[in-house]
């Protein structure tokens, strides 16, 4: 074998080693819809409570002790919270609040949260 028919073996072999690893990828979960399907039944089935799971875990202990899940429509996530003081450090907040909640879910579940009093 020349130099040059080794290479050329050498590289269809990557290759195909490389088309093999894309089609196993194919079969992975991400790891939201994993943690979404682990969670019991009545969980999955009610959002508000699960957004409310979430949502504590997402802003943490202090912020969780003043806000909690009100309702959900349409994609809007609407937080209670208590004392207007708190809305100007919130609002600064919610479009990583919406990331997270929605990289925990694996889809697109909060377009928009509103904060309410």
């Amino acid at each position: 074998m020349t130099g040059h028919t080794l290479r050329a073996g050498i590289n269809f072999v990557r290759f195909i080693g490389m088309i093999r690893k894309q089609n196993l990828n194919k079969n992975w979960s991400d790891l939201g819809s994993v943690l979404i399907d682990s969670l019991p039944e009545i969980l999955q089935k009610d959002q508000k409570e699960w957004l409310g799971y979430q949502w504590n875990l997402v802003v943490g202990k202090e912020i969780s002790k003043i806000s909690f899940v009100d309702k959900i429509t349409q994609g809007t996530v609407h937080i209670r919270v208590q004392g207007a003081e708190w809305l100007p450090a919130l609002e600064s907040l919610k479009q990583n609040f919406i990331l997270e909640l929605n990289s925990r879910t694996g889809k697109q579940l909060v377009s928009k949260i509103k904060l309410i009093t």
